[in-house]
């Protein structure tokens, strides 16, 4: 057999494992690396949630009957008790790949959203040399804005757009070029919008940059929302204040939608930003699911780099922000209540 034909059939199995588990399975293999590996014998790594485990295993069968492929199957039970198969597809006596197939009780799902992109292209090259996918929030109108997003869509980055929307009275800085403001009518929203996304190319979400004045106003945040469903866009309300009704703007108008669930870097040292991973993690682990916002600080890049290979050890997933806004555990979750609310 080919190597061209054994990887197509490879990804033959892999399509019909993600079509049986959907979101409830996850095929652990490098985002950055070529699927698959050289090596047929080497174990491609899979997690399917208890409830789709058993679909999983017969859809990966099913398809390689169709692909004229016998499997030899080995099933196991792990610590825990949890069900494991490993299952080698064979054309003949030759070995098309191997699948580790493991079930956990649900699968977790995590991301991490870098703001204030645009401004640094050092920054950004260190955390694209991070092998996992970090989504990038870049302000529109600056030095790099337009190039760290292009560049970042293609390196296989999500992209959203930071958009500046007004703070209280007295914040400083200011929220910078193509804010949203208070009283600005729906006109107005779509042209400040459609200016930004002018700047930042290739966007697929959008979250706030400042904006506690901003996310407080109900008929703004209506407009708002109403302007980024007309370009399909997600919305994540990075709660820069317990006032925002941002999320129920969002909600309201059927936008894809979540929150903030951790600032990672208020102190710009690398132990406390560990110390938000950390809680992080446990919200994932507590939530099903959660979105932290960090920001491209040496010492964010730094506990980055030492914190997400324990996240995929741990069998978390880390996904961009338009998968996790899309999961139907997702619209379950609010945020903490303000107090006395």
């Amino acid at each position: 057999m080919s190597e061209v034909r054994r990887r197509e059939l490879a990804r033959h199995s892999r399509s019909a494992i993600v079509s049986a588990g959907e979101s409830q399975v996850w095929i652990k293999w490098p985002s950055h690396a070529e699927f698959p590996s050289e090596k047929a014998d080497e174990p491609i790594e899979a997690v399917a949630a208890a409830e789709t485990y058993p679909a999983v295993i017969s859809a990966l069968q099913r398809q390689a009957a169709k692909d004229g492929l016998h499997d030899q199957i080995e099933q196991s039970r792990g610590p825990s008790g949890r069900r494991a198969v490993d299952i080698r597809l064979e054309s003949g006596r030759e070995t098309v790949c191997l699948w580790r197939v493991r079930e956990v009780p649900r699968l977790l799902h995590a991301t991490i959203v870098i703001d204030d992109m645009g401004q640094d292209l050092a920054a950004e090259h260190r955390l694209l040399a991070l092998p996992y996918p970090v989504t990038f929030s870049v302000l529109p109108h600056l030095r790099y804005s337009t190039e760290i997003a292009v560049e970042a869509a293609h390196t296989g980055r999500e992209v959203m757009l930071h958009l500046p929307m007004e703070a209280d009275p007295g914040s400083h800085p200011a929220p910078g070029d193509g804010e949203i403001r208070v009283g600005m009518g729906a006109e107005a929203v779509r042209q400040i919008i459609e200016g930004d996304l002018r700047s930042v190319p290739h966007v697929a979400g959008v979250n706030n940059h400042m904006g506690s004045r901003a996310t407080a106003s109900a008929p703004l945040m209506g407009e708002v929302m109403r302007a980024l469903a007309e370009r399909n866009l997600y919305f994540v309300d990075s709660r820069t204040t317990t006032e925002s009704v941002a999320l129920d703007a969002a909600r309201r108008q059927g936008l894809p939608t979540f929150y903030r669930s951790v600032f990672l870097d208020d102190t710009e040292t690398v132990s406390y930003t560990l110390g938000q991973l950390k809680e992080f993690r446990r919200l994932v682990v507590e939530h099903g699911a959660a979105l932290a916002i960090g920001h491209p600080h040496p010492t964010t890049l730094e506990a980055l780099a030492r914190f997400l290979p324990q996240l995929e050890r741990d069998d978390i997933q880390l996904v961009p922000a338009s998968q996790l806004v899309r999961l139907p555990e997702v619209a379950r979750l609010s945020p903490p209540r303000r107090p006395g609310s």
